[in-house]
Order: C-alpha cells, then sequence, then structure tokens
C-alpha cells in the first residue's frame, strides 16, 4: 500500500499563500494516481493480503478482558436503529444524524464513530498559521459517509458529507456541510430536499449572481464557494503571483483507487478504496470582480488570471474505505483553511485538521440477532496514533478478532499486533482485549455494544455494530459481520481506531 495514501496526507499543507508549491509536490510525487489500497503486498516493506504480523505481540501481552460490561440502554423509540440511505437501494451508508455518545463513540443509525482534531489550532495566537498538525480527541461533530457498491460488494461511489466539526470561514457561522465525493470531473454537489446526493453544473466564474462575494462581500452566499469542483477545465486557474507560467497545478484528483481484499475467498482482509482531493472550497477567487464601466469584468485581488482558484488553495481531503460484503471502515481526514481573511476581516487565517473512523453498513435489524448461542470474527484493526499531542498521527494496522455471547448479551474484542503502517513496522501501543455489552435481546439497541477498554496506561472507550444477515456456520450462528470504532488517550497520547471482522 502506497505509505501516503496509507497515513491520508500526514504532510501539511500550508496556507493559500504556500499551499501551491507543496500540492504541486504532492502531485510530482505521484500521490494522487498510487493511491492503490492496501490489499496487496506494497512497496513500503508492509506486508500485504492479510492481518498485521502474528506471533507475539508487540508492545507486551494483551490484557485479559474484564469480567462482564454493562448493557446499554435502548435509545428514543423515535431514533432508528436500521440503515436508510437517502440515495437508495445499492448504497451503504453510516446515518445522518447523531443518536447519542456513549463511552467516547458517536452511535448513529447504521454505524458508530469517533475523531480528533489538530492541536496547532489551539494556541492563543497561532503559533504557525500555515501549519495544521498534532492530534488530540474530540466529540460534538458528525462524519456522514456514503458508498455505492456494485453485485459484487466492490464499492464504485463515495461520498463523504462533515458538519460541526469547528470549521468556521468567518468566525460566526459553521462553514457549509461538507460533501466531498472525489469525482474528478467539474461541478458541484449539493443535496436534494429528500437529502439524495445531487450533481450540478459549475457556473462560470463571470456569473456574478451565483459567485457573488464581489458584489455582497462578507454578505455573500458562503454555500456557493463550498463543494464546487473546479477542475478540468480549459482556461487556467487563478494562480498565487509569482507563480511560473505553466507551473500552477490543474489536478485536484484523480478519483477512487480500488484495491480488493481476499474476503470472496474465505479470506479476511477487506476490499480498500482510496481517494484524495485538494481543494478550494472557500475561496473567493472562484468568481470575478464587478465588471468595468465599458462591461468588462475585472479580477478579484490576489493572485492572477481569471476567477477559480488553483487546486489545494484552501487544504486537502482523503479517505480510506475498507470494505467487505456488509460492513464498512471508513478513515477520513480534512484540512480546511478557517478564518479566511475575506469572509472574517480578522487577520487570523489559519488551518485546521480533522480525521476520524466511522464503522457502518448494512446492519442487522434489531429483532434478527440471536438470543442465545455465540459467533466469532476475525479482520483488521486500523486506525492513528500520536504519541503526544503536537506531532502528527502515524497510521497502525493490527489483527482484530470478536466473539460474542448472545446469551449473556456480551462481546469480547481484542486487537494484536498492531504496528505502524509504514516499512518500519514499529509497534505501537494499542493493543488491547476488553469486554463490550449488547443491547438486551428484543430491544432497539441489539444490534450495538458498547463498553470501556485499557491498552497499558491508555484508556477510553469502544463501540460497534454487527452487520448483515444471521447465519450459521463454524464460527456458530449470528450476523455475518461486526464493525466498530474506538479511541485511547492519556498524558497526551492519541489514539482512535476501528476494527472490521468476518464471521468464517
Amino acid at each position: 500500500m502506497n505509505k501516503s495514501c496509507a497515513s491520508l496526507l500526514r504532510p501539511r499543507p500550508a496556507s493559500p499563500t504556500r499551499t501551491r508549491p507543496i500540492w504541486m509536490a504532492l502531485m510530482a510525487a505521484g500521490i494522487l494516481s498510487a493511491c492503490g489500497g492496501g490489499g496487496g503486498g506494497g512497496d513500503d516493506g508492509q506486508a500485504g493480503g492479510g492481518n498485521a504480523p502474528g506471533g507475539s505481540t508487540p508492545g507486551g501481552s494483551t490484557p485479559p478482558p474484564a469480567s462482564a460490561a454493562p448493557l446499554p440502554s435502548a435509545v428514543a423509540s423515535t431514533a432508528s436503529m436500521v440503515m436508510s440511505c437517502p440515495d437508495g437501494a445499492g448504497f451503504q451508508c453510516s446515518g445522518s444524524s447523531l443518536i447519542r455518545q456513549e463511552n467516547g463513540i458517536a452511535l448513529t443509525s447504521s454505524g458508530v464513530q469517533a475523531y480528533g482534531r489538530s492541536t496547532s489550532d489551539l494556541a492563543s495566537p497561532i503559533a504557525d498559521a500555515t501549519a495544521a498538525f498534532g492530534f488530540a480527541p474530540a466529540s460534538g461533530g458528525l462524519a456522514e459517509i456514503r458508498v455505492a457498491k456494485n453485485a459484487t460488494s466492490a464499492v464504485t461511489q463515495v461520498a463523504l458529507l462533515l458538519s460541526n466539526l469547528g470549521l468556521s470561514w468567518d468566525g460566526d457561522n459553521d462553514r457549509p456541510l461538507i460533501i466531498e465525493t472525489f469525482n474528478p470531473t467539474a461541478g458541484r454537489t449539493t443535496l436534494t430536499s429528500t437529502g439524495a446526493l445531487q450533481s450540478a453544473t459549475l457556473p462560470p466564474e463571470t456569473d456574478l449572481a451565483f459567485f457573488d462575494y464581489a458584489s455582497r462581500r462578507v454578505n455573500g452566499t458562503q454555500a456557493n464557494y463550498a463543494n464546487n469542483r473546479y477542475f478540468p477545465r480549459t482556461n487556467p486557474s487563478r494562480c498565487p503571483a509569482g507563480t511560473p507560467p505553466g507551473t500552477c497545478a490543474t489536478t485536484e484528483t484523480t478519483g477512487l483507487q480500488p484495491s480488493p481484499g481476499d474476503w470472496r475467498t474465505g479470506g479476511t482482509t477487506p476490499d480498500i478504496v482510496s481517494a484524495i482531493r485538494v481543494h478550494g472550497d472557500g475561496d473567493v477567487h472562484a468568481g470575478n470582480g464587478p465588471a468595468t464601466s465599458s462591461g468588462t469584468p475585472t479580477y478579484i485581488t490576489g493572485g492572477t488570471g481569471p476567477g477559480v482558484p488553483f487546486p489545494g488553495s484552501k487544504g486537502y481531503r482523503g479517505m480510506d474505505n475498507w470494505g467487505l460484503q456488509y460492513a464498512n471502515l471508513g478513515a477520513w481526514v480534512t484540512q480546511d483553511t478557517v478564518l479566511i481573511e475575506e469572509w472574517a476581516a480578522l487577520g487570523n487565517e489559519h488551518n485546521k485538521n480533522r480525521r476520524g473512523m466511522v464503522a457502518y453498513g448494512q446492519v442487522t435489524e434489531p429483532a434478527a440477532v440471536p438470543s442465545t448461542g455465540t459467533a466469532s470474527y476475525t479482520g483488521i484493526a486500523y486506525g492513528w496514533y500520536a504519541p503526544n499531542a503536537t506531532v502528527d498521527p502515524t497510521p497502525f494496522r493490527g489483527a482484530a478478532t470478536v466473539t460474542v455471547d448472545f446469551a449473556t448479551r456480551q462481546a469480547t474484542i481484542a486487537v494484536q499486533n498492531a504496528v505502524t503502517y509504514d516499512a518500519a513496522g514499529a509497534a505501537v501501543p494499542v493493543n488491547f482485549s476488553t469486554v463490550a455489552g449488547f443491547g438486551a435481546n428484543g430491544s432497539n439497541v441489539a444490534n450495538y455494544m458498547t463498553g470501556t477498554l485499557t491498552a497499558g496506561s491508555l484508556s477510553g472507550g469502544i463501540g460497534g455494530r454487527l452487520f448483515g444477515p444471521v447465519a450459521g456456520g463454524g464460527a456458530g450462528t449470528g450476523p455475518a459481520e461486526a464493525a466498530g470504532t474506538f479511541t485511547l488517550s492519556g498524558g497526551g497520547v492519541t489514539a482512535i481506531g476501528g476494527f472490521l471482522a468476518r464471521k468464517q
């Protein structure tokens, strides 16, 4: 697996005046075209095609699980605990609202999630406005993921919707909803009245009724400057002043990069679909300035050339989707410029970074979850680890097992052999074994588990769901798949991860 894709762009893009050369370097290095996932052997020294290396657990033995965990209480009868995707059949999704937060994990109708935030943006004043780095737990935001799958359960379309992440262009309002589809065509993405994804034509930069910052300034319509895909295009973009002719970046994304796993033939490796896009959300240079008295359009100050910002002028987004037939584990990241000077006029424009994990998909109907027997699941763990709050997190991968006792409503979840997902393969101290409680038989949370966990000096919580139809087999009778997310922290250390496992 390409290391840059596994880390979901750990390099630090700069502010609008410095982003361009960094993104040109990333593209020149082939990052966008080389994101091939981790289903097979890679060129980074990490073994592919399976779980993390077996044998003894790096970093010490896995602690024994607790004897029992409390069962989660039911959610309100108005809260759905089954999957219902606005885009209809053929899609799997995580849910468009948070039901509750429990043991540090957020619960949605068909998923669980956790995320972290950069710490460089917490200083006052901002120490380095050109970067976003560091890692610490966060809560309150929502990451909604939707994927379309074909008849073989391969992902053909991805949508990442992000909200309430503390990202503001003007300092007063949350920025418009992020709708990232990693679509390599020009256009813009919106939602219909029913919440379904909708692709629209991108207005030209001369349409000042749409790009109304030129006439309304800070009262312009922020939503018109969000979720726009400006490339490919015939005309050049508005490059930063001083850019050598012919060197301005012209690619935002190369779209989805798939890598199939071996789960269809009895293995435990999920499919992986990777994507990355450099964006210009909030950049007012998307439109021209007002026309002169002669009718000739002017340009908004800053850079050269006709309106349309250069790729990456305001940040980047990336996602890896690890997928089985019914369950998915989505690892996402977004970096965004906030307090944008043209919108906020505060002289404090800088960057923020958010990244998280979402376990989601076609959850098992609560009423179908067995009340007796056991089932075992085997799969992978994946996430990010930061040894302190000021460095960028490192991606890790490990082996995951889940054993469910439906009679006692207890699930033992273990992550072992966690190592950095790179050539070094260094041990990461996030190995654990813990017990999570399932909702009572017959309750609306019978397909949901939650509990606390410890890993050495770290503590945190875990949440998970069961996915797919119930069936028998060598690993017991139960739903086909299990997945979840977890968070660990202590002494400045932060780890956020997830697991994805299949009944064999």
